[in-house]
């Protein structure tokens, strides 16, 4: 068995026996004792603690909060040697958390400079003539993450017209579930007219069976090319070390990373070392599902630590395996086939609705030996029938043991119809849920799927009212800048997307799934804090708990409702100590 492990896994084994080092106390609240180190009052502070949802002041002691109430009530625990600050008025939020980032992969995409955000094929075409005249003719022009969905053309440009701008070069439009590739790089990919497709994808050929340049999935068609892009460990740590400063300037206190490799947590356990980590991290191992089932199993026995393992700045989360594409590109698998109307995607096949990374009695098999061992369990699901067949998984196990306080989380899960949300109740399964998708796609989504399904697209107060845990995350794969980053990551905006459930153009679907402001504040605090099990030391400010919080620049309760979207963070602090201030 072990003779059969990849490369690959051996060095996720060899960084994560590094993380053994992490110690720190167990998440339970601890009341600080003496006197306070800083006291903040005058403000209108929202604590999300239902006890006292609105306070005045808090004091903090030992990294946590002391005391939380009433100026005279927090005053009783300032000694001759406290900190008082003055919040004029200000609103405070607890520390917000993000629960879906890339951080690493992110601060990398803009290495060599900032990528623009791509409206239409003449953004593509300024962006790749630009890179030609700095790239070696024989390394790849990689553009990542271009989506058909948000482009004014509502379509991919096919290797043709990429080809009259490329230069000779090879050209990659990418945004890992699909991609489009000009002449040059469909040649080196070894892709011609006669390449059978792959059982989990698509070559979209024209009507002389020519490949256009459109890959959906097949992903091991484009190792070749893809490996071209090499990073070194400095090149990862510089790349975290300033996205963290950016989540910072946008409020975040903590998030999960939902994706980590071997390379990406040691770069994480390096700056933790350093004492330079300023952000929370929660850290989701994924494994690849495509593996031989024994080759799965053995790299899922072989990871030492468990859920849970580390300390209250970095700690091991879940496990993850993909189960499917996404819905921007059309290879998210539905309940039902897209249809007729896809063109965005490249493609015309009216019984398409995509394929399964995993077959059926892999995923079982995979999720009841993970679950067994002790990890809490989750994969990408980005269609119904994808999120369906994962319930079944969950379920499955819950028969034999029951899962209902391991907190197994659908990753995405765009579209919940009435059973696939009362069977996540039932087991108290989890929703990470992106609400930029609604907000940029669901316009040219609306086109493809109709009235009737779209109903079941983010449906967030039905989940709401069912009682599921629902997390605000943003996918954040690619930018610096938190509101137009490739997805955005200002935790206001995400907000203002789920109160609001405004798209980009100012279309409103489904308004009755529209949230409450406590609602949507409570996706980025306590409810993602819940999803790492760290609803007892995060995500409210109540005495004990880690003091983490963030004076905004406007009162999010009362403020107009389109300005939500606009709240800047004035001050992050994090464990009592200011990580940012604007």
């Amino acid at each position: 068995m072990i003779a059969r492990l990849s490369s690959v896994v051996a060095a996720l084994l060899a960084a994560l026996l590094l993380t053994v080092q992490l110690t720190g106390e167990p998440r339970r609240r601890v009341i600080p004792t003496g006197r306070a180190e800083t006291m903040y009052y005058n403000g209108k502070i929202i604590t999300m603690w239902e006890e006292r949802p609105i306070v005045e002041a808090v004091t903090i002691a030992d990294g946590r909060f002391l005391a939380v109430g009433t100026t005279q009530q927090v005053g009783r625990t300032v000694g001759p040697d406290t900190r008082q600050i003055n919040l004029d008025g200000k609103t405070v939020v607890p520390g917000l958390i993000d629960a879906h980032v890339h951080a690493i992969n992110a601060g990398l995409a803009e290495r060599d400079g900032e990528i623009p955000i791509m409206k239409n094929f003449a953004d593509i075409r300024a962006y790749v003539e630009r890179a030609v005249r700095s790239t070696p003719a024989d390394r790849l022009i990689f553009v990542p993450k271009v989506y058909s969905t948000r482009l004014a053309e509502r379509r991919y440009p096919t290797r043709w017209e990429l080809d009259r701008f490329s230069g000779g070069h090879k050209v990659m439009l990418d945004n890992n579930y699909a991609s489009s590739l000009n002449s040059a790089a469909l040649e080196a990919a070894g892709i011609k007219s006669d390449t059978p497709d792959p059982a989990n994808g698509k070559i979209i050929r024209n009507d002389d069976g020519e490949p256009t340049g459109l890959i959906l999935g097949a992903r091991q068609l484009l190792g070749g090319l893809i490996e071209q892009r090499e990073f070194s460990a400095e090149d990862r740590l510089r790349a975290l070390r300033k996205m963290q400063k950016a989540y910072s300037a946008a409020g975040l206190t903590s998030v999960i990373d939902r994706a980590m490799r071997p390379e990406q947590v040691r770069t994480y356990q390096r700056l933790w070392e350093s004492g330079e980590l300023q952000v929370r991290t929660n850290m989701t191992l994924r494994l690849i599902g495509e593996e031989p089932i024994e080759t799965l199993r053995a790299q899922t026995r072989l990871l030492a630590p468990l859920t849970g393992f580390g300390d209250d700045f970095l700690r091991i989360g879940g496990l993850k395996v993909v189960l499917d594409g996404g819905i921007l590109i059309g290879t998210a698998y539905l309940r039902t086939p897209y249809g007729t109307n896809t063109q965005v995607y490249g493609y015309s096949d009216p019984d398409f609705r995509s394929v399964l990374r995993l077959p059926r009695e892999k995923l079982f098999t995979w999720v009841k030996f993970g679950a067994g061992l002790g990890w809490q369990m989750s994969a990408h699901t980005t269609g119904g029938a994808s999120t369906d067949l994962l319930l079944e998984a969950f379920e499955a196990v819950d028969r034999e043991e029951s899962i209902r306080d391991r907190r197994f989380t659908l990753i995405h899960s765009n579209f919940h119809n009435e059973q696939s949300i009362r069977k996540a109740r039932e087991l108290n399964v989890l929703v990470d849920v992106q609400p930029a998708w609604y907000h940029f796609d669901g316009p040219a989504l609306a086109e493809v799927l109709g009235p009737e399904r779209m109903k079941t697209f983010q449906p967030l107060q039905s989940l709401f009212n069912a009682g599921l845990v629902v997390a605000g995350g943003a996918d954040h794969m690619i930018k610096f800048d938190s509101r137009t980053a490739i997805n955005p990551y200002h935790p206001f905006f995400g907000m203002w997307m789920t109160i609001t459930r405004e798209t980009v153009t100012g279309e409103v679907f489904n308004p009755e799934q529209r949230l409450t402001r406590e609602q949507a504040l409570k996706m980025w605090t306590w409810n993602a804090a819940y999803h790492s099990f760290d609803e007892e030391v995060k995500g409210s400010i109540e005495p004990g708990k880690l003091a983490d919080m963030v004076v905004i620049s406007k009162d999010y309760l009362t403020c107009p409702v389109q300005e939500i979207r606009d709240i800047e963070a004035l001050t992050t602090i994090v464990g009592g100590k200011v990580v940012y201030q604007r």
